[in-house]
């Protein structure tokens, strides 16, 4: 038996580009990427989400070209506002819950979260990840994952009971769920990638790095048992 590494933070997946920038400012995505090795530099992307939304959804644009166009702005965003050094690969993502023909963003209040739990509760829902890569401000990659899970049904003492446990982080997520801790225990099923329900297809994401150069190389000497 080996001994653990002391930080999930070690960078031992190194691109020939340089660091990964991410565009994007959450946690959730860069502790991916982290603990897959990689040299992130986060770069949030500031895009008015609801309103591309609202208006794919009036243009009857599917839920899954809409997520792809949302993390394609957020990496155009992003690459056209910052200094980068050529060649330099953004990653942007989005998520998009789809329910019965609707899509679910971030709750705005704890009670629309209750609400979004509420309509979930019992039924079953796509959720929907869009990855694209940028160089030299150009999109060269995208892929999109779909991912069904089933909500058990919840009182709304559960939903209570939950929101009091989760706090803000119910505002972070579509469908208000975390489901790397608390969000868990929601449901009774879950089919696809655990990486894609957390927010990237890490696994099709570091495919497509391997062809751009991606190599993996030890950063830190660590103590035998």
């Amino acid at each position: 038996m080996t001994a653990a590494l002391s930080s999930v933070d070690q960078t031992f997946a190194n691109l020939p580009s340089g660091p990964l920038v991410l565009a994007s400012a959450s946690a959730t995505r860069r502790g991916l990427l982290a603990r897959a090795g990689f040299d992130v530099i986060c770069l949030p992307a500031h895009i008015d989400e609801d309103s591309i939304r609202r208006a794919g959804a009036v243009q009857a644009v599917s839920p899954g070209d809409i997520a792809i166009l949302l993390a394609e702005m957020k990496g155009q965003a992003v690459s056209q506002s910052h200094e980068l050094v050529p060649g330099q690969l953004v990653l942007a993502a989005d998520q998009i819950l789809e329910i019965e023909g609707d899509m679910l963003g971030k709750p705005a209040s704890r009670d629309e979260a209750a609400e979004q739990l509420a309509r979930l509760s019992g039924r079953e829902h796509r959720l929907l990840t869009a990855a694209v890569m940028f160089r030299n401000g150009a999109r060269i990659w995208h892929h999109l994952a779909s991912n069904s899970l089933y909500v058990r049904s919840l009182t709304d003492s559960d939903i209570d009971s939950y929101l009091d446990v989760v706090g803000e982080a119910a505002l972070w997520s579509p469908g208000s769920y975390q489901i790397e801790g608390a969000g868990l225990h929601l449901f009774n099923r879950i089919e696809g990638c655990h990486y894609t329900i957390l927010g990237l297809p890490l696994v099709e994401i570091t495919g497509f790095l391997r062809g751009h150069g991606l190599s993996l190389s030890p950063s830190l000497q660590v103590a035998g048992p």
